[in-house]
């Protein structure tokens, strides 16, 4: 088994992502395993134990991480942000453990793989690996029978393993991915294609000025979990090897679903913080991948679909919407792995809010992201999406407004009929400061002169439409033709409303106060019904 000291192994990774914070730095470490803080299983010895979930709170938790790492002869991993506290430091001491500080804005994942990587790159003493390293070995064992140069993905396209055997074939995104442990951005179009990730078959795949490569995508039933890769130096040097490299696949997808069934633990609590941060701001998590830009999905109907206003008919209180927003998860959680990007989601009152990192390392921007997963649920979900962008969030407590700001522009392109498509918030600013004072109308009695409330009440006790021709009529600056033409009606039948309106209600629409006030206070009172008064009442 491959082994380097722990010392050795924290100096190739950067000082501000892992330090040693208790214990021997000329301890040797062989693998790499992930802990489940919350049901310790039997590892391999002399590991780095990544300890996924760990309550640092918990006496008897860390405790039993401890023993297990000093039992072991391994070193225990954990996240802290400001050093590790001193009561754990104590009992690390007393039980002989060493103990590694990470930094929490490190995925598990990415260290893991870095981690991986580095021993899998030492010379080995004749013994079998073991545990999650074991995908080094799969790479260098269908290397050796296909010929080729072998590498494994995730699903945030990290090369989690590669082939290293002797006169292997190589071209510069190979060698630029093994470098960065990250596939390069100039093969992504490639590597991302519909025809492979769509298909069960090995595939081949051409690419001018580059080697040749057959490609499988490996799959836990439908679920896909990386993709498996064989460069060769030219077509005429492929064999017939898609069987092995089949097979391949399917092993591979025991090591991944290993990896994933521990990582699932840290996804759900960051996303567990999401949610905790979005409707109890006072209880943020500062765990979360700050800053970082937030984004709501909302569902709704056809590209040319207007909602129907009646509060009880909101577009994200029907089913199927809510059922469109989980199907969307999967794709989202895919595309935005592809593309670098590491995604915390959390579902709030049938809306998709998704945390990405400001700009993870080997990322496309948040805006590129955000068009091209709509583009992809609208081709191959079939979903009609607002996707709304927010500004960079700096802290927890930034992200309850961000919400608030990203529903504020939901509501209005929904009202508005707008198209669906992806926003960016900044770009709908004053529609969003126009809700926030359509909400302070709302909640505060002292801001309502009462006239929305008795047009709206008119207009139900009678079949009229006069909240409907005043807000129309105030928008368009007092302009009758606007009007007419916004609401279908004849220039004739808006004047007749208007002045009728007057008289029934005592506005004078000519003083400037009097007509802002009534506009925010008709614009936020909760819509009547659709016009049945063609006759102009």
């Amino acid at each position: 088994m491959a082994t380097m000291t722990l010392g050795t192994l924290l100096d190739a990774l950067r000082p501000d992502l892992v330090q040693l914070a208790t214990g021997e730095a000329h301890l040797a470490v062989g693998g790499v395993e992930l802990l489940d803080g919350g049901a310790l299983e039997p590892v391999a010895p002399q590991c780095l134990l990544l300890a996924l979930g760990l309550d640092l709170s918990s006496a008897e938790a860390v405790g039993q991480a401890l023993r297990l790492a000093a039992g072991t002869a391994g070193a225990l991993a954990v996240k802290c942000a400001n050093g590790l506290p001193r009561d754990v430091m104590d009992r690390a001491r007393a039980a002989g453990a060493t103990v590694v500080a990470v930094n929490p804005d490190i995925p598990w994942s990415r260290l893991h793989g870095l981690v991986s990587t580095l021993l899998a790159t030492q010379p080995t003493t004749g013994e079998p690996a073991s545990g999650p390293g074991d995908l080094f070995s799969l790479a260098n064992s269908v290397a050796a029978v296909c010929g080729g140069a072998v590498a494994i993905m995730d699903t945030n396209q990290t090369i989690v393993a590669y082939s290293n055997l002797p006169g292997q074939p190589i071209d510069e995104t190979r060698r630029v991915g093994i470098l960065s442990r990250q596939v390069p951005d100039h093969a992504l179009p490639h590597h991302l294609t519909d025809e492979l990730w769509h298909s069960d078959s090995v595939k081949l795949i051409r690419r001018d000025g580059y080697h040749p490569r057959l490609a499988v995508v490996i799959r836990a039933g439908d679920t896909a979990l990386g993709s498996l890769w064989a460069a060769f130096p030219d077509e005429d040097a492929i064999g017939d090897c898609e069987a092995v490299l089949a097979t391949a696949a399917k092993l591979a997808a025991l090591h991944l679903l290993t990896i994933r069934r521990h990582l699932d633990a840290d996804q759900e609590s960051r996303d567990t913080a999401l949610r905790t941060a979005l409707q109890h701001p006072g209880h943020a998590d500062r765990a979360l991948p700050l800053p970082g830009s937030l984004l709501c999905l909302a569902a709704t109907g056809h590209p040319d679909h207007r909602p129907d206003h009646r509060p009880d008919h909101r577009p994200d209180h029907r089913p199927d919407h809510r059922a469109s927003l989980l199907r969307a998860v999967g794709l989202l959680e895919l595309d935005a792995r592809s593309l670098g990007h590491e995604p915390t989601i959390s579902m709030v009152k049938d809306r998709l809010y998704v945390l990405l990192e400001a700009a993870p390392r080997g990322s496309v921007t948040v805006s590129t992201l955000a068009a091209h997963f709509h583009q992809r649920a609208t081709r191959l979900l079939h979903t009609s999406l607002l996707v709304v962008r927010g500004e960079p969030v700096h802290d927890p407590a930034g992200l309850r407004q961000a919400r608030d700001d990203l529903d504020r522009a939901i509501d209005h392109l929904r009202d508005t009929g707008a198209r669906p498509g992806s926003y960016a918030a900044r770009d709908l600013h004053a529609e969003i400061v126009q809700q926030r004072l359509f909400h302070a109308v709302r909640t505060d009695p002292a801001l309502r002169t009462g006239s929305g409330r008795t047009i709206t009440a008119h207009d139900h006790a009678h079949g009229t439409a006069y909240r409907a021709t005043l807000l129309s009529y105030l928008r368009n600056f007092g302009d009758v033709r606007a009007t007419g033409t916004e609401l279908t009606l004849h220039e004739n039948t808006v004047r007749k409303r208007i002045r009728r309106a007057q008289e029934l209600f005592g506005l004078d629409l000519r003083n400037p106060t009097h007509r802002l006030l009534l506009e925010l206070e008709l614009g936020a009172m909760p819509p009547g019904h659709r016009d049945p008064d063609p006759a102009g009442r």
